[in-house]
């Protein structure tokens, strides 16, 4: 398996007929790591002399680390839909500024008022996008705690049964 040297990105890309692309990149934190175990005494079969050392097992990374993931994707999100909101709202001052200084008759800013709706619907849509991306994060994040949660109180109910039987 080989590894790359460049970490993920989570990229966006604002598109215009009449000028080149914008781009926001930034790097992605890494996934959890998976937990490592070597007590596995269910495979020692494999070994009747014991002296051959054991293979880590790999489990999954735990809630906890899931749950920092998933909390830093959601702000590399928000990262990036701020950057893009200041980049569209700097991009529209531009355009606004532009316009006024080439005099912007009356057909002039009807057509400008229109091209501006029609940034502020796209603007809406790429934020609408990314909201969706950050709420299905946030989802996942309360879908851990309540599970989280579940397994702190069985975990209560193991230790009522235990000190009731002492």
């Amino acid at each position: 398996m080989t590894s790359s040297t460049h970490p993920p990105t989570l990229t966006a890309t604002y598109t215009h007929p009449t000028t080149s692309p914008h781009s926001i990149s930034i790097p992605l934190p890494p996934p959890p790591t998976p937990q490592i175990s070597t007590s596995h005494s269910k495979h020692s079969h494999n070994d009747p002399t014991g002296t051959l050392q054991p293979e880590p097992l790999h489990s999954s990374p735990g809630k906890t680390a899931t749950r920092a993931h998933l909390k830093a994707l959601r702000d590399v999100v928000k990262e990036v839909q701020t950057e893009m909101n200041t980049f569209l709202t700097k991009r529209m001052e531009e355009e606004k500024a532009e316009s006024l200084a080439l005099g912007g008759n009356e057909k002039g800013k009807s057509n400008n008022a229109a091209k501006a709706a029609e940034y502020m619907e796209r603007d809406g849509e790429v934020e609408e996008e990314m909201d969706d991306e950050t709420k299905a994060l946030e989802a996942e994040v309360e879908k851990l705690r309540r599970e989280e949660e579940d397994e702190r109180i069985e975990k209560g109910k193991g230790k009522k049964r235990k000190k009731g039987k002492e």
